[in-house]
Parts: C-alpha cells; sequence; structure tokens
C-alpha cells in the first residue's frame, strides 16, 4: 500500500467536528460550580422559592433506569425501559435523559444490577419545562446567584453529551412546538418566504409544517435533530445542503436569551456580532436561543434510493476495490446536487439514502453507473433501487435508512475531509488506506456522508460556520 504519510499530514489541518465544550454560564470568577453534596447548594425553601417564581415548572430529576433499581424495583416497567433503550422518542421526551448513556457514566443505568445504587451521577439535577423567556430568564438568574452549573436540553440527540451535567439546572425546551409562517419576509438581506421555529421543534416537525405550504427547509437527516439549538448554531447539515448551503446559512433572526438574562434579537441590522456568532459558531455557547427565522424554498421532487452490497464470497482486495470506486465518485456527485450517506464495514457497504433533488430516475441511475459497471466487473452482486416522489417531505419519509436510527449504543467521532484530498491521487491513495486500516483494525464501522457547502452554493453568507465547512467534501463519522 502506498504511504498515509501525506494525508496523515493534511489530516492534521482538519477539523475535529465536535468539541468537548459544556456550557456553563458565563463568570468572571475560575470558582468551580457547587454541588448537591457542598454545603452552599441551595436550601429546599430556595428551591421552592425558585419554583414558585418560575410558575411550578421545576422538575427534580428521577432517573429513566429508576424502575431496574432497588428499592424501586419493577419488573415490567424495568422490562419496558431496557426494550425502548435505544428508541430516540424514550429519551427526547423526558426532561433529563440524553441519547448518548456514555456521558452519564452508567448512572442508574437499566442494565447494572438490581442491587446496584440508582444514583442520578452525571443527570442534571432539576429540569425547567419552560413555556415563556421568564422561566428561562429566571432560571439563569438563579443559577448565576448561586453558582449552579446550567444546561439547555431539547431533544438530548448531543453525541458530546451537553445536554446534561452533573449537579447542574437544565432549561427543558422540548415543548416549545410554535411555528409560523411568514409568506414575504423582508430584512436588509433577504426577501421571499420564510418560517419561525420555536426552540423545541425539530427539523421534521418543520419540514411538515412547510410542505404544506408548498416548500422545503434545509434541516437535519435525523427526525430527532432540533432544529433551532444545537444544529442550526453547528451549522447543520442536511439532505439539501448540496442544493441550499448549511442550516446556519438559512438564518435571518434569532431570539435569544443571553447569559446576562437578557431577552434579544440578532439579525443582521440588531445585535449582529451575536447574530453573525449564532449562526453557526457553535451550540450553547453565546445564549439560550429561543426561537429562529430562516429562509423557506419552493419544494421539488426527489429521486431517491439506495445501492448496497456485501463482502460475502470475495476477498478483501475485491471489496475494497468496490468501495474505492463510490468514493471515486464523491465530487461529481456534489457536483451534481446529488446528496448520499455511505455506511460500510468489513461485511456489508450501504449508500442509503441516495437523495438527488431536482433529478429524475434516468439521470441518478446515468451517475451511478461506473460504479454499477465496477461491481459488475468485480463479479460482486448488488442491489440497486431508485424511486421517484413529487416532494421533499414524501422522500424522506420513504428513506427508511434515517427513521429509525437506534440511539444509545455508539460511539461516534467525526472528521471534515476537504476536497483536496480528491485532487491530489497521491493523497486520495492515501486516504483510502487510512479508511481500510480504520475499519479493519477495529472491525467497526463508518459512515461517509457526501456534501460541498461552499460559499458559491450557500450564497456566500457573513456568518460563524467554520472555513473548513466550506472545503468539505465528506464527513466521516467512524463509530464503535
Amino acid at each position: 500500500m502506498p504511504s498515509a504519510a501525506p494525508f496523515m499530514a493534511l489530516l492534521v489541518k482538519t477539523v475535529l467536528l465536535f468539541a468537548f465544550i459544556p456550557f456553563v454560564v458565563s463568570s468572571s470568577s475560575t470558582q468551580c460550580r457547587i454541588l448537591p453534596t457542598d454545603d452552599l447548594w441551595p436550601a429546599k425553601q430556595e428551591w421552592d422559592s425558585f419554583n414558585r417564581s418560575i410558575d411550578g415548572r421545576l422538575i427534580q430529576t428521577i432517573p429513566i433506569g429508576t424502575p431496574c433499581h432497588d428499592p424501586d424495583f419493577n419488573q415490567e416497567k424495568c422490562n419496558i425501559v431496557r426494550a425502548s433503550w435505544t428508541t430516540p422518542d424514550f429519551h427526547q421526551t423526558n426532561p433529563s435523559s440524553v441519547m448518548d448513556p456514555l456521558f452519564l457514566n452508567d448512572s442508574c443505568s437499566p442494565f447494572t444490577p438490581r442491587e446496584s445504587p440508582c444514583e442520578i451521577g452525571a443527570y442534571v439535577q432539576y429540569a425547567v419545562n419552560v413555556s415563556l423567556p421568564e422561566h428561562v430568564i429566571k432560571t439563569v438568574q438563579f443559577v448565576k446567584q448561586h453558582n449552579v452549573r446550567f444546561v439547555v436540553k431539547n431533544t438530548g440527540h448531543d453525541y458530546m453529551g451537553r445536554s446534561t451535567g452533573t449537579g447542574a439546572v437544565s432549561v427543558w425546551m422540548h415543548n416549545l412546538q410554535n411555528i409560523i409562517w411568514f409568506p414575504n419576509f423582508k430584512s436588509s438581506t433577504y426577501s421571499g418566504p420564510a418560517v419561525k421555529a420555536y426552540a423545541g421543534v425539530r427539523g421534521i416537525d418543520l419540514a411538515t409544517f412547510v410542505d404544506k405550504r408548498g416548500h422545503t427547509v434545509v434541516s437535519g437527516e435525523c427526525p430527532t435533530v432540533g432544529f433551532t439549538g444545537g444544529y442550526i448554531q453547528g451549522a447543520g447539515h442536511s439532505a439539501l445542503t448540496n442544493l441550499y448551503g448549511l442550516a446556519a446559512d438559512q438564518a435571518l433572526e434569532f431570539e435569544v436569551i443571553t447569559t446576562q438574562g437578557q431577552y434579544l434579537i440578532a439579525s443582521a441590522t440588531q445585535n449582529k456580532d451575536l447574530f453573525w456568532a449564532l449562526s453557526g459558531g457553535g451550540g450553547g455557547t453565546y445564549a439560550i436561543v429561543w426561537s429562529v427565522t430562516v429562509k423557506a424554498h419552493p419544494d421539488t421532487s426527489v429521486s431517491a434510493g439506495f445501492l448496497n452490497f456485501t463482502s460475502t464470497g470475495i476477498s478483501p482486495n475485491v471489496y475494497w476495490e468496490a468501495i474505492h470506486a463510490y468514493q471515486a465518485l464523491i465530487p461529481g456527485l456534489t457536483d451534481s446536487k446529488l446528496w448520499a450517506i455511505a455506511t460500510y464495514s468489513t461485511t456489508f457497504f450501504n449508500i442509503n439514502p441516495i437523495f438527488a433533488p431536482n433529478k429524475n430516475i434516468s439521470e441518478v441511475t446515468t451517475f451511478f453507473q461506473p460504479l454499477v459497471h465496477s461491481l459488475q466487473n468485480l463479479g460482486i452482486n448488488y442491489t440497486f433501487s431508485i424511486a421517484s416522489y413529487p416532494s421533499y417531505l414524501e422522500a424522506y419519509k420513504a428513506m427508511d435508512a434515517w427513521q429509525n436510527i437506534p440511539v444509545a449504543i455508539n460511539v461516534m467521532g467525526g472528521r471534515l475531509i476537504p476536497r483536496a484530498v480528491w485532487n491530489d491521487n497521491s493523497t486520495f491513495s492515501a486516504w483510502k488506506d487510512v479508511v481500510r486500516n480504520l475499519i479493519e483494525s477495529t472491525g467497526d464501522l463508518a459512515a461517509e456522508i457526501a456534501m460541498r457547502p461552499t460559499l458559491q452554493i450557500s450564497g456566500h453568507p457573513e456568518n460563524a460556520v467554520l472555513p473548513a465547512w466550506r472545503e468539505a467534501q465528506t464527513m466521516f463519522l467512524p463509530t464503535m
């Protein structure tokens, strides 16, 4: 195999997709946050007074795995918890649970012995079921006064642990479900259809809402991804990214509560620095977002489907030659405004979905013919299917691959891989070797999302999106 050194040198310059940055309330002090075991932890009467100030919306955490442990053991309820553990809805509708239990450190796990202690551990101590901006403002004021850790949670779809925290008070935004349609939104930078989503709205909810009005929005692939918080603040990739750019590129206005407890509007003309930062500068960092208004785009027909094969009956070299044939197609795929997720291990390869807005079945089939011919020449049995759908939402709902993705079972990493890797033969060869070595040495799997959110596609927005996104060709997500 050729040396991987050229690629590794370039990889050092690429970007770690996520960072371990917890949301904490700003403070000039370097003092640690207090914990329930500390003498300065607020007394019961202080919590009661705080609860009254927020209209009785304070929820004391009872870990979701409680029925599986003494003294509250209940076999029937425990069976439900265990059976539902990898189901996203089970966690997103709970005020304190999250979708990646790695960061809970086995706190009250339903899979530890019944007699082991059920402790709150890394769960938040309390959650505030907010319904008014004043509830967030009062919570910010309380945690600042008492030096208590602060967390923001919507669905809990955060694989870096930022939706929870030991000894924290969380503002639970999940029930803020309002959506407002603007047929002709006007600002200094945009005139056209737009939609306002409040903090609890998920991408699938927003897509369903605008579909009824003949439009689409740039929203996440997984149905459990909230739209307004960490998704759009962290840039936000989508099946429509190769057509319109990132979710952050669509932002027109934010309603926020700052860490000083102030309610503000941030836009291209009001609090411009904050608007710039919120548009892709990182979730849970600058303010608590109450709502965001984004561009809406005319709906489009979509051709979508899948292509898959396995390693059964073929040598590893032949198997990886087939995968490399797909990887070579990726620049042309994104340049043609197609989008795809390829998932693979040592035993299977699956492009699902292939997503092609404004393309018919014939166009998509023609594009994938070089890969099909490679598979045929290699003697690999494969399945390839493309269908046509009248709208983005219909195509989205038809793609089973992202409808019921199990949670709470994997540890995920991530890198943005730049287009430059494909532009140099030796670097591309080294990249292919790195991927193969990683998968074969660990026995794990990876996902590779083909996308190209350049400034040109995105309309040259003024925002805080990491520049590496503009150079990216794929997002590579190894899991274990």
